[in-house]
């Protein structure tokens, strides 16, 4: 099973120059952990609840019309869309994130990963597991 297989495909992306101000309203209304930076439909960054809660005084009227691009992570890392549901836990292990978007072949955004997605694959595939033993045991 890929990664894509399990993704979610509608991800809220916007450019590095959308201020710090739009994009926390966009994820207040939209009830969402992250934004995905992209230029030209290629994550060039990420920015999360944590980062504006820790990197931006949001009172500061000043600070809200700022680029997202001051305060977004830059060095974001990706996986590709074929990539193996094992592999991309390892990655999240490994580069220590919880989201991952997910791009083609082109590196264009098709996606976002994250440990929540994973958890409920696991937890329904569980259940599929305990559902099949319970009818192939025993009765007593």
């Amino acid at each position: 099973m890929t990664i894509y297989t399990v993704c979610q495909t509608n991800v809220v992306s916007v450019s590095p120059h959308t201020t710090i101000a739009f994009v926390s309203d966009l994820m207040k209304q939209k009830n969402i952990g992250c934004v995905i930076i992209t230029e030209d439909h290629k994550p060039v960054g990420i920015v999360t609840d944590r980062d504006l809660a820790l990197r931006v005084d949001l009172t500061a009227a000043e600070k809200a019309v700022d680029p997202i691009s001051t305060v977004m992570t830059h060095e974001v890392c990706t996986i590709r869309k074929d990539t193996g549901i094992f592999e991309a836990v390892q990655v999240m292990k490994s580069s220590r994130v919880r989201r991952l978007p997910v791009v083609d072949m082109g590196g264009r955004l098709v996606g976002l990963i994250t440990v929540d997605d994973i958890v409920r694959l696991l937890a329904r595939e569980l259940g599929e597991i305990a559902r099949v033993i319970g009818n192939e045991s025993p009765k007593i």
